[in-house]
């Protein structure tokens, strides 16, 4: 048998092997172009398979040796005993060679479990090419493959990749950007368990919100200690090195019998951990799980690497975004209740791009009108004051900040005295694109604003429902925290607060309003049992007035008239100091000199001296003064000026 001669192993395999049972019969029989064709591939170094007859009997060379595997012997049997896995996809091709028509497979899987130590899947491309005899008949198909597992492996994980990428943009929140990532990768690498963990302050746990898993493995999200895994596994990841490990009973990082325990009863006998390194700390980790050992590839590892970065970028992105919004909220909410205008304009368009709901409340039109004509916003202001607020908008421009008081009238005919800081607002590249500002009503208020704060939904309506058909304006809250960020901004008022609920703070809201001295009286509202003790403690810690549950509604409208009637008392001493303060800076110099004489204990002859003017002209101007702060004496003149803050000047006399 000549043509079988440097045929390798399988040239010799074919020589021994007992081929009376087969319909080929004995070698020395078989036709001339089967022997031409099988000498061929032999010498192949191509992996080939050549397939004979109507039975399909089957031949292959040394180089098709290692696809084998673990599968039944295919020498000399018909080829779908022995690739009957893959047959559906296979016999359509190989009947279609037959029937004279050369074709080809491309990338197919084919599991090997004997070229390496280790299982591994590959791609292959195979030829089918008929094999005709001088009358035309294919009597046989030549099948040569080449593998293709490296270009098929490369393209799936660039593949993944984009996936993953124009995924994870569209994904707003940094939880879901992990688990998206976590199942893409885990599906993709047929691992059992996937997710992100992150590292606490210390760096002694990390945390596991949520993970991926095929299905029968259990979650390992919870919070797990770093020192359980051992301390080689956390140096490697300390180190910003990416743990590897195929077979954690066998890898020298987890040599310890106890460390080995401890993966294993986590489903981790195999594992990659690619450690996310931030300013020289280790902040996260991705981890993949096989509850099997298994053999990892340099490209998995690689992948997992790209998908950590790729991800954490994703996350960090996610979490700005979602701090954004939560600032954005804030802001709204910060808006919502303020009792302030807050207005920005786009100094290039000359148009005002947000404009806050108190808008309405103090110019008492709606906030569309101003945001869609500056001229129109413009055009409330009093006339003398026009000008003077758009030289503060100038300056802004400039990069200047400027606070401006002017007067408005409202569509009813009521004038606001409006107090309006003007800033600057720079884009990222430092340049003034925006004008801000927050526009304060000075004109006093009576009070008739209740805030009710209150965790329980319904007695926090039942309250709003009581106070609204007593006439008042009611704005709830369900926690402390959330009355306490807007309460610098809120319209003086009073405020019920039900310290019953677990969100209401107890006391946290008298006393920080007190701290702050602020003008809004606190009514508490609470559950005493007889004890006098817990009225005497919210008492002290500010509150304005103590109700003890059960109460009547007819004492509750009692506190908040008599803490109205405190508003009213402060409005009104606000409103006479800001009577004499602007009346003090409108004062003429000479009479200005008079008072602070007069404020410094002089009397007639000593002013008069001090000014170099007559004690009857001092008399003069002390009478015009009285007359214009409507003093009575010259004690009670002394009280209203020192009252709105001016402080006595030291005089140099002589004698």
């Amino acid at each position: 048998m000549q043509f079988l001669t440097g045929g390798g192993t399988m040239g010799a395999r074919i020589q021994a092997w007992d081929w009376s049972a087969s319909p080929l019969g004995s070698p020395e029989r078989w036709p001339q172009d089967l022997r031409t064709v099988l000498r061929t591939v032999l010498h192949s170094k191509f992996p080939t398979f050549l397939v004979w007859g109507p039975e399909l009997i089957t031949f292959y060379n040394d180089a098709a040796l290692l696809l084998r595997g673990a599968r039944p012997e295919a020498l000399g049997r018909p080829l779908p005993h022995t690739w009957g896995e893959v047959w559906d996809i296979v016999g359509p091709v190989l009947e279609q060679a037959f029937r004279g028509e050369a074709t080809y497979l491309q990338d197919g899987p084919v599991d090997i479990v004997q070229r390496k130590s280790y299982p591994e899947r590959t791609w292959w491309t195979a030829s089918f090419s008929p094999i005709p005899d001088e009358a035309g008949t294919v009597n046989g198909v030549l099948i040569i493959l080449q593998e293709t597992t490296e270009r098929v492996l490369t393209e799936q994980r660039l593949r993944l990749l984009a996936d993953l990428s124009t995924r994870l943009r569209s994904i707003p929140d940094a939880r879901s950007v992990m688990a998206t990532a976590a199942e893409m990768l885990g599906q993709h690498l047929r691992a059992s368990r996937v997710g992100y963990a992150e590292l606490s302050e210390t760096g002694e746990a990390f945390t596991v919100e949520r993970d991926w898993t095929e299905g029968s493995t259990p979650t390992f999200a919870g919070q797990h200690q770093v020192s359980a895994f051992g301390p080689l596994v956390e140096s490697e990841l300390k180190a910003g090195r990416t743990v590897r490990i195929d077979d954690v009973a066998r890898d020298p990082l987890t040599r310890e019998p106890s460390i080995v325990a401890e993966f294993i009863d986590a489903g981790n006998r195999a594992i990659i951990i690619a450690p996310l390194i931030r300013e020289g700390r280790l902040v996260a980790s991705l981890y993949v799980h096989q509850v099997e050992s298994r053999h990892w590839r340099d490209d998995e590892v690689v992948l997992v690497q790209e998908v950590a970065e790729r991800t954490w970028t994703s996350v960090l992105r996610a979490r700005a975004e979602t701090a954004l919004r939560d600032s954005e909220e804030r802001f709204r909410q910060f808006a919502k209740h303020s009792s302030t205008v807050l207005w920005i304009l786009n100094l290039e368009t000359r148009r005002l791009e947000y404009l806050s709901p108190a808008y309405e409340t103090i110019w008492g039109e709606p906030v569309e009108i101003a945001l869609s004509d500056l001229d129109h916003w413009i055009g409330t202001l009093h006339p003398e004051d026009r000008e003077r607020a758009g030289t503060a908008i100038e300056r802004a421009s400039r990069g200047e900040e400027d606070t401006h008081e002017y007067h408005i009238t409202r569509p009813d005919g009521g004038v606001r005295w409006i107090r309006d800081t003007f800033f600057p607002i720079r884009d990222e590249q430092g340049r003034v694109r925006w004008a801000g500002g927050i526009a304060q009503d000075l004109t006093q208020h009576d009070g008739s604003k209740v805030y009710v704060v209150d965790s329980n939904e319904a007695s926090r309506r039942e309250l709003c429902l009581l106070l609204q058909r007593s006439g008042y304006e009611v704005t709830t809250f369900g926690s402390a925290k959330s009355f306490l960020e807007v309460a610098p901004v809120l319209v003086p008022g009073c405020v019920v607060l039900d310290i019953r609920g677990h969100a209401a703070g107890e006391l946290t809201i008298p006393k920080e309003l007190k701290a702050r001295r602020s003008g809004l009286p606190v009514i508490v509202i609470g559950e005493a049992r007889g004890n006098v003790a817990v009225g005497v403690q919210a008492m002290k810690a500010g509150a304005a007035d103590f109700l003890d549950v059960p109460y009547q509604s007819e004492q509750l409208l009692d506190a908040l008239a008599s803490a109205q009637a405190m508003i009213r008392e402060k409005a009104e001493r606000d409103q006479a100091s800001e009577r004499v303060k602007a009346l003090l800076a409108a004062m003429p110099p000479r009479e200005r000199n008079v008072l602070d004489g007069l404020l410094a204990g002089g009397t007639n002859k000593t002013i008069a001296r001090d000014l170099e003017i007559s004690p009857r002209t001092v008399e003069a101007y002390r009478a015009r003064i009285m007359e214009r702060l409507g003093a009575q004496s010259l004690p009670e003149l002394v009280q209203i000026a020192v009252a709105a803050g001016l402080q006595a000047k030291a005089s140099d006399r002589n004698g």
